[in-house]
């Protein structure tokens, strides 16, 4: 998917993005990535696909690095295909979910459900953060969404999320954090070789995907934590994802 022309057409105008803070993607083809995945279902799919493998590792890791057992019910919000809670949900049976997505997000869902057997305990919900979150769970999880998204956005996400957040619920963000200073590892050099910046290299390449397609960017722990602040949420603590690098789990709670 990264090397797939429609995200890599951005990338010709990094430097009018960089300077300007604008989308280069929404300048080259017209409209927002996101309804350009809409209007083009093929790619959409090829989207959804690519998603779920890039998730793999978080698959594998986070079921067993957060204590699910605390909780019932878990919405996965921007969770596409549902890859990753059907891997929560297989590995803590007391556990049921929703999978909240926009109807092209949702597409391919249903049949990652079944193949899991799990129709009586997962449900789709098809929506939009922008405007609301499903109530009725006390975990709501966001996988790789919040980088998507401009500040104000995300604030609007989580916001929604803290709306429906019960007494004692928790909102579980799954992203990587950019250390507060680039720091490469000794003896070598980012200049040659990206992923050499020190925990963030490969994530500053994604902070400026975001940039150039979406308009969203990477962030720190205090990126984060002002995030939550403006949308009535405290950030009581990262822990690494140590099977998943570079994810950290970010934990929010109602203020």
């Amino acid at each position: 998917m990264f090397t797939e022309p429609v995200i890599t057409r951005a990338w010709d105008h990094l430097d009018d993005s960089v300077r300007t803070g604008d989308v280069a993607f929404d300048a080259a083809f017209g409209t927002d990535f996101f309804s350009h995945l809409a209007q083009h279902p093929a790619l959409s799919a090829q989207f959804n696909a690519a998603m779920s493998g890039a998730v793999a590792e978080t698959t594998a890791a986070l079921p067993h690095a957060f204590d699910f057992s605390r909780y019932t019910t878990v919405t996965d919000v921007g969770g596409g295909e549902g890859t990753l809670l059907a891997a929560i949900l297989t590995a803590h049976p007391g556990l049921t979910g929703t999978v909240f997505d926009t109807a092209q997000g949702l597409a391919e869902t249903p049949e990652t459900v079944a193949r899991h057997g799990l129709e009586r305990r997962c449900s789709l919900v098809a929506g939009d953060f922008f405007h609301s979150v499903p109530e009725g769970s006390d975990l709501y999880l966001l996988k790789s969404v919040l980088h998507d998204w401009t500040d104000d956005q995300a604030v609007t996400i989580l916001g929604h999320c803290r709306d429906v957040l019960p007494p004692g619920g928790l909102i579980l963000i799954v992203e990587p954090i950019l250390p507060e200073t680039a720091t490469p590892a000794p003896g070598t050099d980012p200049r040659t070789n990206p992923s050499d910046a020190g925990d963030g290299g490969v994530t500053y390449l994604s902070d400026l995907n975001m940039l150039v397609n979406l308009g969203g960017r990477e962030r720190t722990r205090g990126d984060f934590e002002k995030l939550c602040h403006r949308a009535g949420l405290t950030l009581t603590s990262v822990t690494s994802l140590t099977d998943a690098a570079p994810f950290s789990l970010i934990h929010a709670i109602a203020r």
